[in-house]
């Protein structure tokens, strides 16, 4: 990304968030919910985009980051009990990780569903830190000493933080870091030819992706001012991964693209149930629905949203054979 376009990431970004302070409560409530989905769209779009490392432990470790910034903010820490979701949910990663050194694919996606079990089964049970099936309450945000109490101040909060980890992974996909991700999703055998250390590169995109998880997961908890186990099942897990693939599986716009639609689409059905005066009825068959309308499009796109964007764009941009021909 050029110098010119970060500039005007930034300043689309701060007018966004400072916008976000005219919104009305429900407004606000969608707009950070979209960013904070966001967020973990893209650390999950690079694990499995530009890594190829399949994960369906997602939402355990979204739950790691609200869990342990929740404690942490309950202590009284500031804006250190986010980082500090960051910094667990990074750790729980490493060790997730650690079969990608001798599993593969199918195998090693088994493994994170397993790791995903456990841990929920840890929240549930280790009541000192996570207070069990009740859940864990959360104190407000903490920031600088100023509290964050109003939806507008956290949808704020959560687009900057999303504008930042978007401006980090564009950056790191450039790297030889991110050249190395992009080797070993290709072939790990070319990888291995190449002098790339492959178990290394595995795992530095398990803990890069398994911080930003967290964080994502500390505004979960901050928002929504609970932890609950049943919030970060196996369910999360899947509309993440729904997000990335309706989206499009390695494009950072994509994540966004697929955030928005896997949030926003089940509110839509349900307000267009409530115009038909079938409100009970559309709210019986919403998730239905939204699996359906998830199949439907993978089936004439699956490429992703982003791909389709692309060539919509370069449809209507490019000239006419009636214009090409004129013009000779």
């Amino acid at each position: 990304m050029r110098g010119r376009d970060v500039l005007i990431v930034i300043l689309v970004a701060l007018i966004c968030a400072a916008g976000s302070f005219a919104l009305s409560r429900f407004m606000a409530f969608l707009v950070y919910s979209v960013a904070i989905a966001a967020i973990g769209a893209l650390a999950l779009n690079l694990l499995i985009g530009y890594c190829g490392q399949i994960s369906f432990s997602q939402g355990a470790l979204l739950g790691v980051g609200a869990y342990a910034a929740g404690n942490l903010g309950n202590a009284g820490f500031d804006i250190f009990a986010v980082l500090g979701g960051g910094i667990a949910a990074a750790a729980i990663s490493a060790l997730i990780g650690l079969p990608a050194m001798r599993l593969r694919g199918l195998y090693f996606a088994i493994a994170t569903l397993a790791a995903q079990a456990i841990l929920e089964y840890l929240f549930k049970t280790v009541e000192p830190i996570t207070k069990g099936i009740s859940g864990l309450t959360i104190s407000p945000l903490t920031l600088f000493g100023v509290r964050i109490g109003s939806d507008q101040a956290y949808a704020s909060i959560a687009i900057i933080v999303l504008l930042l980890t978007w401006l980090f992974l564009s950056w790191l996909i450039r790297t030889n870091l991110g050249r190395a991700f992009l080797v070993v999703r290709e072939s790990e055998l070319v990888a291995k030819g190449m002098g790339i250390n492959v178990g290394r590169t595995k795992m530095w995109a398990f803990v890069i992706s398994g911080f930003i998880v967290g964080i994502a997961g500390a505004l979960i908890g901050f928002t929504s001012r609970l932890a609950n186990p049943e919030a970060f099942a196996l369910h999360l897990s899947i509309d993440y991964i729904a997000m990335i693939i309706v989206g499009g599986l390695g494009s950072w716009i994509g994540s966004l693209i697929g955030a928005a639609f896997v949030v926003l689409l089940p509110e839509a059905i349900e307000r267009l149930g409530e115009g038909l005066h079938m409100a009970d009825l559309v709210f019986a068959m919403r998730e239905m629905a939204f699996g359906l309308l998830i199949i439907v499009f993978l089936i004439f796109e699956p490429r992703g949203l982003a791909a389709l964007g692309r060539s919509l764009v370069q449809r209507f941009t490019r000239p006419s054979k009636v214009g090409e021909k004129l013009a000779t």
